[in-house]
């Protein structure tokens, strides 16, 4: 009895542990150990996602920062490009004290000069520069010349013994910061300081008027007379006057403005002062000459352009004509300073009309600024006439001094009949007048010669 008791009570037992441990527990322990594996190996994607980012983005960082370093490397070690040494060709005294120095550099440098106790900077004509350079020491002076551009280091410094003569004769000459060599004459319109009395701009107005009846009762018609003022080449670039030629500066053109304002009083007159014309063409190609006192023909051209638009007459655009610039050296300074020929240079601009030409001013024009070499007998002292057959444009008398050079061939072709008369004493010629019947009586004045408006009264 005791014995089946205690098997009993095993039997129960054994029962009792089978249900607190179902077969469940397995497959359950299997869910979570295969769950603990699949959030395992996420964790682990995830993680290895993680580095690959994290990996990836310091790549692309190492690469910047190699690129940057590179790139850095490579600005700081690249060495600056060192300005070609300026030439000086050679030297002329413009006067006692002063020395003209001149010569080539790099295309676009800027020279700084010093001599004593004086430095400064001149801008080149493209490759050609002179300067003024003043001289403390009779005998023998140090000159240092050097050339730099932008973006460049200063070329070496070259130093050049100028020597000062006392005695030497005055040319009147002087030199801009813009390598412009011009004549000491002229500076007076620059400062303004040759202001014209009121009794004179009482004669410019009565000599006018006088050659408007004068005109018009040889002519037995109306006839519009019409004064073009062509103002100075530094009226235009007065960016280039030194310091010591800004401080002189009272009233620039004040005599030019005082004569066109009196001109603009007489009924039968057009007055065309071209010096806004040339200020707002001067970016478009160089206007003046550097080493010569006049226009070159592309500023004559524009002078022409301005004269036709204002009479409201027909002409021909620049677009007409091919702009070519030219090496040259036959100019009026080269022989005013004794320099001579063949020693400086500048380049200028000479067009060549695409149309074929009715008049042989063109045609047998010189690429060169010395008006006496041009083939025309306007300037051997006689007058020149030309008509185009069949035409219905109006007569023009074209009178002018030097400055006519180069705007008499596109004048020449805009008139049905144009005769042109040196006016080198600035007289009309009312003879000519009377045969001649001209629509218009056209004189062309330089600003430097304003005056001769008195003279020719």
């Amino acid at each position: 009895m005791k014995r089946f008791t205690v098997i009993l009570l095993v039997f129960l037992l054994l029962l009792s542990s089978c249900r607190e441990h179902p077969a469940v527990t397995e497959t359950d322990t299997d869910a979570e150990t295969k769950t603990a594996e699949t959030t395992a190996k996420e964790t682990e994607t995830e993680e290895g996602t993680e580095t690959k980012t994290e990996t990836g983005t310091g790549t692309e960082t190492e690469t910047e920062t190699e690129t940057e370093t590179e790139t850095e490397t490579e600005t700081e070690t690249a060495p600056l490009e060192t300005t070609a040494k300026p030439k000086v060709k050679n030297y002329v005294l413009l006067e006692p004290g002063t020395a003209m120095i001149y010569g080539s550099c790099e295309d676009g440098a800027r020279i700084n000069v010093s001599s004593g106790k004086t430095s400064f900077t001149v801008y080149p004509d493209g490759v050609y520069f002179a300067a003024a350079v003043p001289l403390y020491s009779n005998g023998k002076n140090s000159v240092t010349v050097s050339a730099i551009s932008d973006g460049k280091l200063e070329s070496e410094k070259k130093t050049y013994t100028v020597i000062n003569d006392k005695n030497a004769d005055d040319t009147n000459l002087t030199v801009t910061l813009g390598s412009r060599v011009v004549e000491k004459r002229v500076l007076p319109d620059v400062y303004g300081t040759n202001a014209l009395f009121d009794a004179e701009i009482n004669d410019i107005v009565n000599c006018a008027k006088a050659r408007v009846a004068a005109a018009k009762k040889n002519a037995g018609k109306d006839v519009r007379i019409v004064y073009v003022i062509v103002p100075d080449p530094l009226t235009v670039y007065s960016e280039e006057l030194t310091d010591e030629m800004k401080s002189r500066v009272v009233s620039p053109s004040k005599r030019l403005k005082q004569a066109a304002a009196a001109l603009e009083r007489v009924d039968g007159v057009t007055v065309i002062d071209l010096t806004q014309t040339m200020i707002s063409n001067k970016e478009n190609g160089k206007l003046y000459y550097k080493l010569d006192s006049h226009w070159t023909e592309l500023g004559a051209f524009y002078g022409y352009t301005e004269i036709m638009e204002r009479l409201g007459l027909p002409h021909y655009s620049l677009s007409d004509y091919t702009v070519e610039y030219k090496t040259i050296d036959d100019t009026d300074m080269n022989v005013y300073s004794g320099v001579g020929t063949g020693q400086m240079y500048e380049n200028a601009p000479f067009l060549s009309a695409k149309f074929e030409e009715k008049t042989p001013y063109g045609k047998n024009k010189e690429d060169t600024a010395r008006i006496w070499s041009f083939a025309n007998q306007f300037f051997v002292g006689q007058y020149s006439e030309t008509v185009i057959k069949d035409s219905d444009k109006p007569t023009a008398l074209f009178l002018s001094d030097s400055y006519g050079l180069n705007i008499i061939p596109y004048l020449a072709e805009s008139f049905g009949r144009f005769v042109t008369v040196p006016m080198w004493r600035y007289k009309v010629d009312y003879s000519r007048v009377k045969s001649i019947k001209p629509d218009y009586i056209i004189e062309l004045l330089a600003e430097r010669d304003v005056d001769e408006l008195l003279s020719s009264t």
